[in-house]
C-alpha cells in the first residue's frame, strides 16, 4: 500500500498543479533561430568593420628570420631581419557609412527577432489552449452519446422505441470516438508546438485561459506601424547589406600595402620603408564590381517584396479588426444538454430528434472557443506589428 502511495503521489502532485499562465510560459521561452540568425548577422558585420580598423585592410603581417653567415677570413655571425607589412585600407568613408548603418540596424534588428519570437510564442499558447478545450470537449461528448445509448437500449427493450432509434446513436458513438482521437492527436501536436518555443514539460499540463480578449483601437496603429520595429528592420536591413558590400567590395579592390624592415647583417644595420602594391588581374575589378551590383539588386528585392508582405499582413490585421465583434461565450451548451438529455431519458424526444440537436450546440461551443482564440491572437499580432524598438 505504501509503494502505491508513493508511486501515485508524482500524478496526485501534478493532477494539484495550478493550471500555467501564458506569464509562467512567456518565463520558459526559448531563445527562436531567428534571434540566433540575427546575433550571426550583426557578428559577421561587427567583425568585417573590425578587420579595417585603423586604415588597414587586414591584420598586419610580421616576419622574422635569422641564419648563420660563414665567412673564410671573419668568424662566423647571425643575420637577423624583421619584417612588417601593413595592408592599407584607404576607403574611410565607406567604412564610416558601414558603421552608422550597423548602429541604426542593430537595436532594430534585436527589437524585432524578440517581437516576433514572443508572437511566436504566444500563438503556440493559445493553439495549445484551444487544442486543449475541444479536447475536453470531445471528451464529455462521448461521454453523453454512451450514457445516451444506454437509455436508447433501455427504450428498446422496453419496446418504446424501434430498432434504428439504437442504430443511430451507436453510429455517433463511432463518430464522437472518431473526433476525440483526432482531438487527442491535434493536442500533442499543439503542445509539441509549444515545446519548440518554450521550456514546458514534456508531458502536456492545463492551461489557463487567457482571458478576456481586448483589441486595441483601431486608431492610430497605422502610424505606429510606419515607425514599427519591424518596418525599421527591414529598412536597415537594407541600409546595412548596401553598406557591407560596398565595403566588402572597397576591400577587394584595395591594392596598396606599406612595409617595412630591419636587419642585421654582421655589423650592419639596414632598415627599410616602403609602398607595395598589388596588379589585379585582367577583368578581375569589372567582374567584382558587376558581382556586388548583382547581389545588391538580388537583396534589395527581396526586402522590398518582404517590406510589401510586412505591409500586408499589417492591413489583413486591421482589416479583420475593424470587421470583428466581440467574442461572447456560448453560456446556453451545459444547460441546453443536460434538458435534451433529461427529455431523452424521459423519452420525451427521440435519438433521432436529439442527436442533430446536441451537435449543433457542440458545433457552436467549439465555435465560441475558436473565435475567442482567434479573438486573442489578432490582439497579438497587431501589438506585433506595432511594436516598437526599445531605446
Amino acid at each position: 500500500m505504501r509503494t502505491f502511495f508513493l508511486g501515485a503521489l508524482p500524478c496526485l502532485l501534478m493532477a494539484q498543479a495550478p493550471p500555467l499562465a501564458y506569464e509562467d510560459i512567456l518565463k520558459l521561452a526559448r531563445t527562436s533561430p531567428e534571434q540566433y540568425r540575427t546575433e550571426a548577422l550583426l557578428a559577421e558585420r561587427h567583425r568585417a568593420l573590425s578587420g579595417t580598423r585603423g586604415f588597414l585592410r587586414e591584420g598586419p603581417s610580421l616576419g622574422v628570420a635569422a641564419g648563420p653567415r660563414t665567412n673564410p677570413i671573419s668568424p662566423t655571425t647571425t643575420d637577423q631581419s624583421v619584417e612588417l607589412d601593413l595592408p592599407l585600407f584607404l576607403a574611410p568613408g565607406t567604412r564610416r557609412r558601414l558603421e552608422e548603418s550597423l548602429g541604426l540596424a542593430d537595436p532594430a534588428l534585436r527589437e524585432a527577432a524578440r517581437t516576433e519570437a514572443r508572437f511566436h510564442l504566444r500563438r503556440a499558447y493559445l493553439d495549445a489552449w484551444l487544442s486543449e478545450r475541444l479536447l475536453q470537449l470531445r471528451e464529455a461528448d462521448l461521454a453523453t452519446v454512451e450514457s445516451w445509448l444506454k437509455a436508447a437500449r433501455a427504450r428498446l427493450e422496453a419496446g418504446a422505441d424501434p430498432g434504428f432509434q439504437v442504430s443511430l446513436v451507436e453510429g455517433e458513438v463511432l463518430r464522437a470516438q472518431a473526433d476525440l482521437d483526432e482531438a487527442r492527436r491535434q493536442r500533442l501536436h499543439a503542445w509539441a508546438a509549444l515545446r519548440g518555443v518554450a521550456d514546458v514539460p514534456g508531458i502536456a499540463t492545463p492551461l489557463a485561459d487567457p482571458g478576456e480578449a481586448l483589441p486595441p483601437q483601431a486608431e492610430g496603429l497605422a502610424v505606429k506601424f510606419e515607425t514599427s520595429a519591424f518596418r525599421r528592420a527591414l529598412q536597415g536591413r537594407l541600409n546595412l547589406e548596401e553598406q557591407a558590400m560596398r565595403h566588402q567590395e572597397a576591400v577587394a579592390t584595395s591594392r596598396w600595402s606599406l612595409r617595412g624592415s630591419y636587419a642585421k647583417e654582421g655589423e650592419e644595420r639596414i632598415g627599410k620603408v616602403g609602398l607595395a602594391y598589388r596588379f589585379s588581374r585582367p577583368g578581375e575589378g569589372q567582374a567584382l564590381r558587376r558581382e556586388t551590383e548583382a547581389t545588391l539588386q538580388a537583396t534589395r528585392r527581396e526586402l522590398e517584396v518582404a517590406l510589401l508582405e510586412l505591409d500586408a499582413r499589417f492591413q489583413s490585421a486591421l482589416t479583420r479588426l475593424q470587421a470583428a465583434t466581440p467574442p461572447l461565450p456560448f453560456k446556453g451548451f451545459d444547460l441546453s444538454l443536460k434538458a435534451i438529455s433529461l427529455r431523452l431519458s424521459e423519452g420525451k424526444e427521440r435519438p433521432s430528434e436529439a442527436l442533430p440537436i446536441r451537435r449543433q450546440l457542440l458545433e457552436a461551443q467549439a465555435a465560441s472557443y475558436r473565435r475567442l482564440q482567434a479573438a486573442h491572437l489578432l490582439t497579438a499580432e497587431l501589438q506585433a506589428l506595432t511594436a516598437e524598438v526599445n531605446p
